[in-house]
């Protein structure tokens, strides 16, 4: 993701993901482009293939020998204009992080909070403190993660898969062991789509987002590892976290997580003992 497609973005404020121009996303397909921009706090689904800019805010966010925030949201030059302006005037200190194909992180550190949120004021943007708390307070856990009931996939079927909790990855499954399962994270390709059901009992299916049913199927799994010296976390990338919990892990430190590819795993930075806490409650998942 570049930083002229993030503007392109804020000008256009919304729209599907094939209105994306191929020149400005780079490597990254549309939908991990959008995708990103969401976890990130640029923008919000608002249909399966459909995304909607989000307001300018600053998120606050901890930081060791300061206070300092993120910009998130619609960016625009003026924008950012108004925003050096701001920190010029009260004395705090604008940085921009490059990510290759991903917008720069912008940042805003102060040596206070009321340095802080004058220049919010000034520039005006709102400010959001402690952002990634207040998102994963608000977030539901993985075990009351919306379902909709519905029945079985029954005829003729293209692939049939099931999350594994041991391997952490997709295995090789059949529509008969789906039906017969009485728990499990199954998705199955029907002839015009790809369903993702989660199992409570041989009668009862719901679907159920991709990300939170991989999560629930690997509940009190010990695969969550955390250094408190760096505030890494990391797990298996398969666990991904869904929608509005994956920003507010990527809000402790403003960034996407890392990708390992050696060792397939994620890995959030900025993590402190409160949000190690709340992301341990939500997902159900144990430290190694």
């Amino acid at each position: 993701m570049t930083d002229r497609a993030l503007e392109w973005m804020s000008y256009r404020r919304s729209g599907k993901i094939g209105d994306l121009p191929a020149g400005l996303v780079g490597t990254a397909s549309e939908r991990r482009f959008v995708d990103d921009a969401v976890t990130l706090g640029h923008a919000e689904w608002t249909a399966p293939n459909a995304w909607q800019i989000a307001p300018p805010v600053l998120a606050g966010l901890p930081r060791n020998g300061g206070i300092a925030a993120a910009l998130c949201g619609a960016r625009t030059p003026k924008l950012l204009d108004a925003l050096a302006a701001a920190c010029s005037a009260a004395g705090t200190h604008l940085s921009a992080e490059r990510h290759g194909d991903r917008p720069a992180t912008v940042m805003v550190v102060a040596s206070s909070q009321e340095l802080l949120a004058y220049t919010a004021a000034r520039a005006g943007i709102p400010l959001q403190t402690e952002a990634a708390i207040r998102i994963l307070a608000c977030t539901p856990s993985v075990r009351l993660w919306p379902r909709t009931p519905c029945p079985m996939v029954q005829g003729r079927v293209e692939t049939v898969r099931r999350f594994s909790r041991s391997k952490m990855h997709w295995v090789s499954s059949t529509l008969a062991e789906a039906a017969a399962a009485s728990a499990g994270f199954f998705r199955i390709q029907r002839d015009w789509d790809w369903v993702s059901l989660i199992k409570s009992s041989p009668q009862d299916a719901a679907l159920i987002d991709d990300r939170a049913g991989r999560m629930a199927a690997a509940a009190k799994c010990k695969v969550v590892r955390w250094a408190p010296d760096s505030g890494t976390l990391s797990l298996p990338a398969q666990l991904y976290p869904p929608g509005i919990m994956a920003r507010g892990m990527a809000l402790c430190s403003g960034g996407l997580p890392r990708f390992d590819r050696e060792t397939r795993q994620i890995a959030f930075a900025g993590v402190r003992p409160e949000h190690l806490r709340l992301f341990l409650a939500l997902t159900g998942l144990r430290l190694i």
